[in-house]
């Protein structure tokens, strides 16, 4: 199957999931994270504000200000490219690109080699750490400039094994699903 046969089949299933258990599984999933040595031992996140799609990731961002952590979100300046922009409070954020909310502007901008822990979503993702995103490669084109563990996001019903991959693809260090936190095992 293509990637976007896939990101049409997964759209499909993330419309059919209950919406009680979307909110269970993104708490689930935003509690595993919290609770991992990832998390604890990282002074600078690289987070995202999740879509109606993706993993609601606010009880995430608001634990990492709440606990004092570098919470930086991703803003698209161009196609294809990002960066990661320092927040002080959800309040610093607004609709940017895509309509998905974005750090001002105005926020400082952090080199990517300052991220201790890179929390990135998906489309769908796998054990083996491979991940599809929604066609854009911005996090393909990011994560190589940073020197961190990079934690995928994705509901279980949405984890996909043997997703295509190309050579431009980075693979996740960790996948995070509400059964827990799983080291990605690469082929």
């Amino acid at each position: 199957m293509t990637k976007k046969t896939i990101r049409a089949e997964v759209a499909g299933r993330v419309k059919n999931l209950s919406p009680v258990y979307c909110r269970e599984a993104d708490a689930a999933i935003c509690w595993c994270v919290t609770q991992s040595a990832l998390y604890r031992n990282a002074r600078t996140i690289l987070c995202y504000v999740g879509t109606a799609r993706e993993i609601d990731t606010s009880a995430l961002l608001h634990a990492a200000l709440e606990d004092g952590k570098t919470l930086v979100l991703p803003l698209c300046v161009e196609k294809g490219v990002m960066e990661a922009r320092q927040i002080a409070g959800l309040g610093d954020l607004v609709s940017g690109r895509y309509g998905i909310l974005a750090p001002r502007l105005d926020c400082p901008r952090l080199e990517p080699e300052a991220i201790d822990l890179a929390v990135v979503p998906c489309c769908a993702a796998g054990t083996d750490g491979l991940r599809l995103g929604y066609g854009g490669g911005y996090y393909d084109r990011y994560l190589p400039r940073t020197r961190c563990p990079a934690l995928v996001l994705c509901r279980g019903q949405l984890v996909r094994e043997g997703l295509p991959v190309e050579a431009h693809d980075v693979p996740m260090d960790y996948l995070a699903t509400e059964k827990g936190l799983t080291a990605c095992q690469r082929a």
